[in-house]
């Protein structure tokens, strides 16, 4: 009743955020000029607004004259004396933390942090929310599963705190939202050891009901529904008691922040117990006010939703907003439906094969078309301006005048030998019929292109069973190769000319994508970050792989 009643105040209190946005999307060239004036007027007496005139700036149009389109790179040189401490480089407030990604020259990206960037960033999270709860109002009856990363995983010689922005977002939260609707508290975020972290969350959710999945990465969902089963006896044994038994290392201090919040719930214990005896321990069976599951469904990410069903049910699954630590991209508006956010940031779209010219076309959000992708740019007043941050998205439709889009996958995640420009998007989407097709059960796969003995595309997949008969793994290889020719014309054509030999599919060690995100995340990477590709990954993820192939190549 309390949390009905929460939501209700929620509603009411986003009423005017709600409207504002509704206003915005009938004028958004008007609405993203006026929030172009106010992000300039925080970089007044910087740094970076002396260098670029920005004094001079009065319109979008002077904007992109003044000031060039930049990745992480180019704003190096001004972030580098901000983590030193300096000020008024790139705004004239300072950050109050920087947010930490990976960078495509294997060095760390420091994002700047400021009260005003969060204040954008949350006017799109109202709105998101509200629609969320009025799309599926059984949210309200129980509390919220999320998952974050630590906000302070380090400090500068500034002594300014880094850490992830999962976790700077949570700090945020009212604190009457952490008490009553979200169901992990944060210590369990900084919990150390991976098996220990994954463990307490799942031992602290089985005590409460809970209506509502949301976080980013869908195979962080189905990493805690394998885990339900392989903990279930101990799981089931320290809620009925009221303790915690993880697998490994728990720091003493966080062990008695988390046990202060658990209680000994012996009917709770049996109900689970009962559940496990019927071979009905699922988060279906658990969870049966669970109304929706909330992740990313787009891309690459929407591979590892095909284990749902055997979780959830007919749960329904709804994509989470496009959005990263440099900015939010998207307010959810209802399933399906994610309305470019043009009340937080400023944001421009270069057409995606122009990306790479010396003199790009670049768009509003009122001159994009239905059906074209597009690369976004951010600025943001957390001092990114025209930022290029690299990623692909495709304009579904319009809400009034504003732009619906969706993330598509990240530049330059394209491989061509001769001519086929294969995309992340086109080798999940062929992998995810394929393996409907052929009946196949896959935990993980990418794709990598080999140049000998003749160019062509090796398949590496991980299956849940330890042993796979080859023709199971020929017949993948020949789906997948047929599926990829389907969606890719060029690809069609160099493989019918035998310019492309065919597909190989080789299988990696039950267990290798698990070790890998362990892997990762102790090395510091947060989970929301953990994004594998599907398409050509990365030498030092590929090299963990290669160290895990079992068998011989086998050609479809």
């Amino acid at each position: 009743m309390l949390r009905k009643a929460l939501y209700s105040a929620y509603s009411f209190l986003a009423r005017s955020s709600i409207e504002s946005l509704e206003r915005a999307s009938l004028d958004p060239e008007a609405a993203q000029a006026a929030r172009l004036a106010a992000i300039l007027q925080t970089a007044g007496g910087t740094r970076f607004g002396a260098e670029h005139g920005l004094s001079a700036v009065s319109s979008p149009a002077d904007f992109r004259k003044a000031v060039p389109i930049r990745d992480y790179e180019g704003f190096r040189p001004y972030i580098e004396p901000m983590l030193a401490g300096e000020g008024n480089i790139l705004t004239r407030e300072r950050p109050f933390m920087f947010a930490t990604t990976s960078g495509t020259t294997g060095k760390p990206k420091f994002v700047p942090l400021t009260d005003s960037f969060m204040s954008e960033y949350r006017q799109a999270s109202i709105v998101s929310g509200f629609n969320l709860y009025r799309s599926y109002p059984g949210i309200a009856r129980g509390r919220a599963l999320s998952i974050v990363s630590p906000a302070v995983e380090g400090r500068l010689p500034s002594g300014i705190p880094y850490g992830a922005m999962t976790g700077a977002i949570y700090q945020k939260e009212p604190a009457v939202v952490k008490k009553w609707i979200t169901a992990i508290p944060y210590e369990a975020a900084l919990i150390k050891d991976y098996e220990s972290r994954y463990y307490t969350i799942l031992r602290i959710a089985l005590e409460y009901r809970i209506s509502l999945f949301y976080t980013p990465n869908p195979s962080t969902v189905s990493l805690l529904c394998r885990r339900l089963s392989r903990f279930a006896p101990q799981l089931i044994e320290d809620v009925g008691k009221g303790t915690l038994t993880p697998p490994g290392p728990l720091d003493p201090a966080l062990r008695a922040a988390i046990e202060r919040r658990l209680g000994a719930s012996p009917g709770r214990g049996r109900e689970l117990a009962s559940l496990l005896e019927k071979e009905r321990f699922t988060p279906e069976k658990i969870w049966p006010e669970l109304a929706v599951i909330s992740c990313w469904t787009k891309a690459a990410a929407s591979f590892y939703l095909q284990d749902f069903p055997e979780y959830f049910g007919s749960t329904p699954v709804s994509d989470i907003t496009y959005g990263a630590s440099e900015g939010r991209g998207t307010v959810f508006l209802s399933p399906d439906r994610q309305m470019l956010a043009i009340n937080s940031h400023y944001y421009e779209f270069v057409p995606e094969d122009e990306i790479d010219s010396p003199s790009p076309t670049v768009l509003g959000c009122g001159e994009v078309e239905q059906g074209r992708n597009y690369f976004i740019l951010f600025t943001t007043s957390g001092g990114l301006y025209r930022y290029n941050i690299n990623d692909v998205v495709k304009v579904t439709g319009f809400h009034n005048r504003a732009p619906l889009i969706e993330f598509l996958h990240k530049g330059g995640n394209i491989f061509s030998f001769t001519g086929e420009k294969i995309t992340e998007s086109q080798v999940t989407t062929a992998m995810k019929r394929a393996v409907a097709a052929t009946g196949s059960r896959i935990r993980f796969f990418t794709v990598v292109p080999c140049f000998r003995p003749e160019a062509h595309y090796q398949l590496w997949v991980e299956h849940e069973q330890a042993a796979t008969p080859e023709a199971g793994m020929k017949a993948l290889a020949e789906r997948f190769d047929y599926e990829l020719k389907a969606d890719n014309i060029e690809y069609e054509t160099k493989r019918d000319s035998a310019r492309l030999a065919p597909v190989e599919c080789l299988a990696i060690e039950p267990g290798t994508y698990e070790r890998l995100r362990k892997h990762l995340t102790a090395s510091g990477t947060p989970d929301a970050q953990i994004k594998l590709s599907h398409l050509n990954p990365r030498d030092d993820v590929r090299n963990f792989l290669n160290a895990a192939l079992q068998s011989a190549a086998i050609t479809g």
